[in-house]
């Protein structure tokens, strides 16, 4: 079996789905990066470091 230890996710999702795998993979210890088409979507559904 593979093991990962980075996960890229490309949109969040209207649902919080990419969202949610996002935050279960950064909390499990994987190097997450998620792709949104821009800034204000991305802060709506991830917690962003220095985002208001």
């Amino acid at each position: 079996m593979r093991e990962f230890s980075r996960i890229g996710i490309v949109g969040c999702g209207a649902f919080l789905m990419g969202s949610g795998i996002a935050e279960v993979c950064a909390r499990a210890g994987l190097d997450v990066k998620a792709a949104e088409r821009g800034r204000g979507a991305a802060t709506k559904r991830l917690r962003v470091p220095g985002a208001p």
